[in-house]
């Protein structure tokens, strides 16, 4: 099978999700499988005749996870802390803690994925989880210059993973 791109950006980095709805159920029984591009997020379903794909429906992620080691800043209404990134994808990061933090926080995200160049700014993202001093956040408010930053970072991160 020939690799997936995806038809907004043209680009390879493609992931098989889980199912959502009735439509993409029913939709399965034809060979249509649903894939989200892992650079601009854009969801979309393809006809594979002949492919078969493990059942995904365990992680509903939509994006790959990938290891990192650099800092984060970041600040609420009523805490501040700082923390190191363990893994980041474009909807989402999980870094270790010393902060006290509760589900559901809205927070301002600094990412320091670089000491050469200007730390990336979440707008808001919220506290998806936060357990054993490690919390996951998901990014949900950003400036489009800032994501396409990320978008760089991630991209470069896939390329060097697939070599």
């Amino acid at each position: 099978m020939s690799q997936l791109k995806c038809p907004s950006c043209a680009r390879e980095f493609v992931r098989r999700v889980a199912r959502v709805g009735l439509r993409e159920r029913m939709a399965g029984w034809f060979c249509f499988y649903p894939f989200n591009c892992q650079i601009c997020g854009f969801r979309f379903s393809l006809l594979q005749w002949g492919g078969r794909y493990l059942s995904v429906d365990a992680d509903h992620r939509l994006y790959d996870r990938m290891a990192m080691n650099f800092r984060v800043l970041f600040c609420g209404d009523q805490f501040e802390g700082e923390g190191l990134v363990l893994n980041i994808a474009m909807g989402g990061c999980s870094f270790k803690t010393t902060g006290k933090l509760a589900k559901g926080a809205i927070m301002q995200l600094e990412l320091k994925i670089s000491n050469d160049t200007a730390p990336v700014i979440v707008e808001a993202a919220v506290l998806r989880h936060c357990q054993n001093q490690v919390a996951g956040v998901e990014f949900i408010q950003w400036r489009q210059s800032e994501r396409e930053r990320l978008q760089l970072f991630v991209r470069g991160l896939l390329i060097g993973r697939r070599s």
